[in-house]
């Protein structure tokens, strides 16, 4: 019985012990390491809700960067070197942007600065460029949203272009 399970016969079940981790991050993690079957069931769940504090390191950043377009790279690249950060943006196995179900603009702004700090910038003008291509990303991934939190601190000033 347990190889059915470890196969995928059984999805659904797989699936509902999988959502019940969901709180769980280190537990999916490691589900997320048993077969390629079980990471591509936990790794939607792991970052539909990326950006709450102190869950996640600031590094996930990266990995959106990744997903971004040539255009917005070139562009996002150009901003960074000005700022004095050489950013590769490496490939990543999954969008993981398509999976995002919480979207709180505030975590995300915090996440953004605390990304920044980590290379040992001063972030006041790229704090506004990242998120609003996060944004931008976001929206064009084609992630289904459960929740959005449009709180945002009084600095950030989302570009009009994103609604178009």
């Amino acid at each position: 019985m347990a190889p059915k399970i470890l196969m995928g016969d059984m999805p659904e079940l797989m699936e509902y012990i999988l959502k019940n981790l969901k709180n769980e991050i280190y537990s999916l993690y490691s589900c997320a390491l048993v077969s390629r079957h079980w990471c591509k069931m936990s790794i939607p769940i792991l970052w539909q809700d990326p950006f709450p504090f102190n869950r996640r390191s600031p590094l996930i950043i990266s990995n959106y960067f990744s997903s971004l377009g040539e255009y917005e790279k070139i562009i996002l690249k150009e901003c960074l070197e000005e700022c004095g950060i050489n950013e590769e943006f490496s490939e990543t196995l999954f969008d993981y942007a398509r999976f995002l179900k919480v979207l709180d603009l505030l975590s995300l702004e915090s996440m953004a600065k605390k990304w920044i700090d980590l290379k040992l910038v001063s972030y006041d003008r790229l704090i506004n460029h990242i998120i609003n291509l996060l944004l931008k990303l976001f929206i064009e991934s084609g992630a289904t949203l459960h929740k959005l939190d449009l709180c945002f601190s009084r600095y950030f000033q989302l570009k009009p272009e994103i609604f178009y």
